[in-house]
């Protein structure tokens, strides 16, 4: 129909139409109005009227169909996208001049978004209602962090589509999913199911309905996650979708609901996450950012014309991740015009919301900056382990007052070792040296060690600004090019064990005899002065050749008027003392599972990998690990017995059994016969067949990477929340970590516990709650750390294998699916996966499951392996030949670096 509504039509009367308009607009104002006073309690409401000199009503342009209707009282349509539910709103009713734009009044912000709202009448005079709250709160919508914080409350979903779940489906015990555990969620229109109470949950834990734990999501696979059974002879809870993990992100505390028996997978009980009781995960991402294509529409949004362009996709590195919706008010500058500018840059971005599985809702933090730089990679790294490089705030930094020298009242108290023949053995360029040892021959025959630690606490005061933001850090983090130092720099080198420099030391000692049995241990606070710093490679020269004389340079300088004869000496006793103690260990049931550690070298100029090679441990670097071990584990003994409540323990519970017994079964059928009772049977088991052939050195990468899975990680806990303090690899009651105080925050713990123990402070006074925050805060920077770590040596691997092509290596298979198989590549220790649709064209590939004898109970539980064949046909070139994939085959492998990221891509060579 052509006109406005003052068009009159023919055939009706004027007046009765004007009647009809009247009456309408009334109803219209009572709707809105009584709408109004029921939107929620405690907004404002202030109605007043402004009447304008003339009123002229002019034509109104026909409403589009595709714009639905926005009533006021639906808050959720005002403001579109951008939902300003928490905002206090002050509503004024506002007479339509002649500049108002027929049947709606329209306000735009500076986003250019459109706010529209009815008009009614008021004594023949029409009217809106208008707010220059909401206006301005759109306005002032930008990106920086006080608006950051308002943008989290606000909701980016349009809620009416969601079901309340009703009372029983929100019932501990019912499961609100009934669809084939095996199908991965990709339904869009699906929301997340709202979580229970915290009445509900607790009711649910007390009843043993419901089960709490750590999440854990496979970084491959990121619909499957699993949650730890406490009964370790069960498998772990299982849980198949990203619509049954429910928000929760990796390290998260969820609470679990158990689905009904026939949903369960393999036997493997599955389940669905019904609440997050503690966010660990920092909801930070890594990633690129991209345009949208038309096809990546949520359901909200198919009726907004605005959408495609208000929102971009971010897209995650890390594959457990949802992919996540940016609103462009976070965008950098200049990505709405020029997007594919920013197609190789990294971004930082923040979940705020998550909704809906396939996205979730976020905002840019940062724009890290170029992919592919070195710089952008590491720190990008960082962040998304959530760690802190930079430096401590300077003025903490100016309030340590170091002194130059050591009071001459600390002499009073602390023993003076300054001409003993005390030294270091570190790597070759290291700086921060914790740690020195001795040896004293006594009369009787016995030796009396000493092992010495750079008594840090001394000089970082507890509970001071400076103590807060080091616990914070918790940690120094070692990447390859880059140490970023838990504790200022400045301090760092004052806390040194420098050689030919007085050092306060807190120090160990005991008295053994020849055989290595401990006659007495005591402790102290003492004063060195180190005669030398050793690096490993010296000190193995000294134990592969105690009678040799070196000549001038290639030792360190050497203070104190000791020899080198002296060093030698004292290295080759204590490493006599080391192998004795090492196979009293070994022999009590301790296991090491090596790993491999690389080593780049690195061009002077541009910080560019040269070259790479496999990190060895040689006997000088286990001579120096036996006596910190010994140290260690000296200290959680004392510490333990005088504050049993709050004592700073590190244990490591077992591995998970379940998980154990399936690879011992999956061995037996290669001819390997593991004894899992305990973690001295496993590792003498393990000697077995690890040779020093080719075969063996390729059954050692294997065997070593099995076992490696099924650890738990060691934590430290407060002594009096743990139950069960035993170390499960190094088989011993009580440990700690005492020896690298700096950098290790946990360690500076241990050292105020052995000072009050001893009488030269007192007594801190921590409550356990103080103490397990701090263990918890050091056991996720630990954690983090060593994960970016290797995460950095895979980046200068990757760097330098694309500079490098082609890079062909062997690798042996460690494990096989129906249609992919895992592979360690031996000279780097990457684990690649080779999938079955990347072989050639015309490859035919055959999965055959392998029988494992288990009893009927155990069939079902997730047992199964495969042995592949591959048959590649014939060529120009080659025969048709197969190949058979099974646990430890020997493979050729090509790597690349794969696009946007740092890690490795693999592809299968033909065998010749």
């Amino acid at each position: 129909m052509e006109g406005g509504p003052n068009v009159e039509k023919k055939g009706l009367n004027p007046n009765r139409r004007s009647a009809r308009k009247e009456k309408r607009n009334e109803l219209r104002k009572n709707k809105i109005l009584s709408e109004i006073g029921s939107v929620s309690t405690g907004e404002k409401k202030i109605f007043h009227i402004e009447q304008p000199g003339s009123v002229k009503r002019t034509r109104r342009k026909p409403r589009k169909k595709s714009e639905p209707t926005r009533e006021i009282h639906n808050k959720q349509h005002i403001a579109q996208d951008l939902d300003l539910i928490d905002f206090e709103c002050q509503l004024t009713i506002k007479a339509i001049s002649s500049q108002t734009s027929g049947h709606f009044i329209r306000k735009r912000n500076e986003t250019r978004r459109k706010i529209q709202l009815k008009t009614f009448k008021i004594d023949s005079t029409p009217c809106v209602f208008i707010t220059n709250k909401l206006v301005r709160s759109l306005q002032k919508l930008s990106v920086n962090d006080n608006n950051i914080d308002k943008m989290r409350n606000r909701k980016f979903y349009n809620k009416d589509n969601k079901q309340t779940p009703s009372k029983k489906q929100n019932e501990p015990g019912t499961s609100q999913n009934n669809s084939s555990p095996q199908k991965r969620q990709t339904d869009i229109n699906e929301r997340f199911t709202p979580y229970y109470t915290p009445e509900q949950v607790k009711t649910g834990l007390e009843s043993n309905t419901l089960v709490q734990g750590s999440i854990r999501i496979n970084p491959k696979m990121g619909h499957e996650a699993y949650v730890s059974n406490k009964n370790t002879s069960l498998n772990d809870y299982y849980i198949v979708s990203v619509a049954d993990r429910n928000r929760a992100l990796e390290g998260d505390e969820v609470v679990l609901e158990i689905k009904p028996r026939n949903q369960w997978v393999d036997g493997r009980a599955t389940c669905r996450v019904v609440f997050i009781a503690k966010k660990v995960h920092t909801r930070l991402a890594i990633g690129h950012l991209k345009m949208p294509e038309p096809k990546n529409v949520t359901p909200d949004s198919k009726n907004r014309r605005s959408n495609r362009k208000d929102f971009a996709i971010f897209y995650p590195r890390d594959r457990r991740l949802p992919f996540i919706r940016v609103h462009k008010e976070t965008w950098p500058k200049g990505f709405n015009e020029k997007p594919k500018m920013y197609e190789k840059n990294l971004f930082m971005v923040e979940i705020l919301q998550w909704e809906i599985p396939k996205y979730a809702l976020g905002i840019v933090r940062e724009n890290i900056g170029l992919e592919g730089d070195l710089k952008v990679e590491e720190l990008s790294i960082l962040k998304e382990y959530n760690l802190d490089p930079y430096p401590h705030n300077p003025k903490l930094v100016e309030s340590m007052n170091l002194p130059k020298n050591i009071d001459d009242k600390e002499f009073e108290y602390r023993l003076d070792l300054r001409k003993d023949c005390i030294f270091t053995i570190d790597p070759l360029t290291a700086r921060d040296l914790d740690d020195a040892v001795s040896v004293e021959e006594l009369p009787n025959g016995n030796y009396k060690i000493g092992v010495h630690i750079s008594d840090v606490a001394y000089y970082l005061k507890d509970g001071s600004p400076l103590d807060v933001s080091v616990a914070k850090k918790a940690t120094t983090i070692y990447m390859v090019n880059n140490v970023y130092h838990m504790l200022p720099k400045e301090m760092c080198f004052h806390c040194s064990l420098l050689p030919g420099t007085d050092k306060c030391a807190f120090s160990v000692f005991w008295e053994m005899t020849p055989e290595s049995e401990i006659v007495h241990t005591s402790f102290a606070r003492t004063v060195i002065n180190s005669s030398v710093q050793l690096a490993y490679e010296h000190a193995q020269m000294m134990i592969e050749d105690p009678d040799r004389e070196f000549k001038d340079g290639e030792l360190p300088t050497i203070h104190n008027n000791f020899t080198s004869k002296d060093l030698s000496r004292t290295v080759n006793i204590l490493q006599k003392i080391a192998i004795q103690l090492k196979q009293k260990r070994i022999q009590n049931g301790a296991l090491k599972i090596n790993q491999v550690k690389l080593s780049f070298k690195l061009d002077p100029a541009n910080g560019d990998p040269q070259t790479f090679f496999i990190y060895e441990n040689k006997e000088a670097h286990r001579l120096i690990e036996e006596f910190m071990l010994l140290a260690n584990i000296s200290v959680a003994e004392k510490i333990n017995g005088d504050f049993p409540d709050v004592a700073f323990l590190r244990c490591h519970e077992p591995p998970k059994q379940t998980m154990m017994d399936k690879l011992q079964k999956n061995l037996e059928v290669y001819g390997i016969f593991i004894d899992i009772s305990n973690a001295g049977s496993i590792s003498s088991s393990l000697k077995k067949y690890i040779g020093e052939d080719e075969a063996g050195f390729d059954r050692c990468a294997v065997l070593y990477h099995l076992f490696s899975k099924p650890m738990t990680r060691a934590r430290y806990f407060c002594a009096s929340e743990g139950e069960d303090y035993r170390h499960f690899a190094l088989s011993v009651p009580l440990y700690t970590h005492f020896t690298s105080p700096i950098r290790r925050y946990a360690d500076i713990m241990v050292h105020r516990l052995l000072a009050a123990s001893l009488g030269y402070c007192d007594s801190p006074q921590w409550d356990v709650d103080y103490v397990a925050g701090i263990a918890a805060n050091c056991n996720g920077q630990k954690y983090n750390a060593k994960r970016a770590g290797e995460s950095s040596s895979e980046l200068y691997l990757a760097c330098y294998i694309e500079k490098h092509q082609p890079f062909i290596e062997d690798a042996v298979v460690v494990d096989v699916k129906d249609k992919s198989f895992d592979a360690i590549v031996t000279k780097t220790g990457s684990i690649v996966r080779i999938y079955k649709n990347t072989l050639p064209d015309g490859s035919e590939w055959t999965a055959e499951p392998i029988k494992i004898n288990t009893s009927k109970e155990e069939s079902s539980n997730d047992m199964t392996m495969y042995k592949v064949t591959i048959k590649y046909p014939k060529t120009k070139d080659y025969q048709e030949i197969s190949l058979i994939i099974e646990l430890f085959t020997h493979v050729k492998v090509s790597l690349n670096r794969k696009k946007q990221t740092y890690k490795l891509d693999a592809t299968l060579l033909r065998p010749v």
